[in-house]
C-alpha cells in the first residue's frame, strides 16, 4: 500500500509542473497560489463536511506547528515553484524535484526520533541522486538560458518541502484531511490579498485551459495529494515519501516515452533502473529506532 501511495503521489506530482507552467504563463505567481490554495481548501472543507469529520479540539492543537507546516510546508513552495517556472521549463523544475530526497534523510536523522541514518538509508538515497544525475545528464546542458536565481529557487521550494514533511510526523489532534485543509486555508489567507495588491487578477479574461489547470492544481494535486501525502508520512515515515522526488523525475520519463513519443535513450533507461534499486534498497533497510 505504501507503494502504490506513492506511485500516485508521483503520477500526480509529476503532473503538476506542467500544469503550473500554463497557469502561470497566463496569469501571475501569487494569483496562481492564491486560485490553488483556494480551490484546494474549498475542496477539502466540503470533504470534511460531507464526511463529518471537521469537529476539531481547537484549544489542544499544536497552532505554532501548523502554523509553520503550513507556511514551510505548503505557501513557499508554491510560490518559490511558480514563481520559477516562469524562467525555466516544467521538466527541469520536476527533474529538479530529485534534490529533496537527500535533503528529507539527512533532516530526518538530525530532527524525528524514528528515522536515523543507517549505511543502507545512506545508500539508497546517493544511489537514487544517482539516478536523478543520469536523468538529468542531458537537460543540465540546456540551462544556460535560463535563470540561475530560479533555479536555486526550485531547490529551495523542495528543501521546504521536506522541512514540512519532517514536522508533520509525531503531530497529535488532527488527521491528514483537516491538516491538508488548515495548511491551505492559512495559506489562501496571505496569498490572495498579495495576490490582489501586487498583480490585479482578472479571473474573467483567463481561459479554459488555465482554469482546467489551476482546476487540477487545487482539487487533484493539491487537496487530493497533499492529504495522501500526510497519510503516507504517518505509515511510512517522511525519509519514505521523500522517495517521491527519485519517483516524479522516472514518471515524467514514462510518460513522455509513452504519451509524447520521445525516443527511449540509454541514460533514461540506465536512470530508471537505479531508481528503482534505490527504492529497493531503502525501503528494505528499513528504519533504526531510537532507545
Amino acid at each position: 500500500m505504501d507503494f502504490f501511495i506513492l506511485l500516485v503521489l508521483s503520477v500526480i506530482w509529476g503532473s503538476a509542473f506542467g500544469a503550473i507552467k500554463i497557469a502561470v504563463d497566463g496569469t501571475a505567481p501569487f494569483t496562481v497560489v492564491a486560485a490553488r490554495t483556494i480551490i484546494g481548501g474549498i475542496g477539502v472543507c466540503v470533504w470534511l463536511m460531507i464526511t463529518g469529520s471537521w469537529r476539531l479540539n481547537w484549544q489542544g492543537l499544536p497552532w505554532g506547528r501548523l502554523c509553520s507546516i503550513a507556511l514551510l510546508g505548503t505557501l513557499l513552495p508554491f510560490f518559490l515553484i511558480t514563481w520559477a517556472e516562469q524562467y525555466v521549463d516544467s521538466s527541469v523544475a520536476g527533474l529538479l524535484n530529485g534534490t529533496g530526497p537527500l535533503v528529507t534523510v539527512l533532516g530526518a536523522h538530525f530532527i524525528t526520533r524514528d528515522e536515523l541514518l543507517t549505511k543502507g538509508r545512506m545508500a539508497g538515497v546517493l544511489i537514487g541522486m544517482s539516478g536523478v544525475a543520469v536523468l538529468m545528464y542531458d537537460g543540465l546542458f540546456q540551462l544556460g538560458g535560463a535563470s540561475l536565481i530560479a533555479q536555486l529557487a526550485l531547490i529551495l521550494a523542495f528543501s521546504c518541502y521536506a522541512g514540512g514533511n519532517l514536522m508533520v510526523r509525531g503531530v497529535n489532534g488532527i488527521t491528514p484531511v483537516q491538516l491538508t485543509g488548515f495548511s491551505l486555508i492559512l495559506s489562501s489567507f496571505l496569498a490572495l490579498p498579495l495576490a490582489f495588491f501586487l498583480e490585479q487578477p482578472e479571473p474573467m479574461s483567463w481561459t479554459a485551459e488555465i482554469w482546467a489547470s489551476l482546476l487540477w492544481l487545487g482539487l487533484i494535486s493539491t487537496a487530493f495529494a497533499f492529504t495522501l501525502r500526510y497519510v503516507l508520512i504517518n505509515r511510512a515515515g517522511a525519509g519514505f515519501l521523500s522517495n517521491v522526488g527519485y519517483t516524479i523525475p522516472m514518471v515524467a520519463v514514462v510518460i513522455g516515452v509513452v504519451l509524447l513519443g520521445e525516443a527511449v535513450t540509454l541514460p533514461k533507461l540506465v536512470a530508471l533502473l537505479v531508481i528503482l534499486a534505490s527504492l529497493y534498497i531503502t525501503r528494505r533497510t528499513g528504519v533504526k529506532l531510537r532507545d
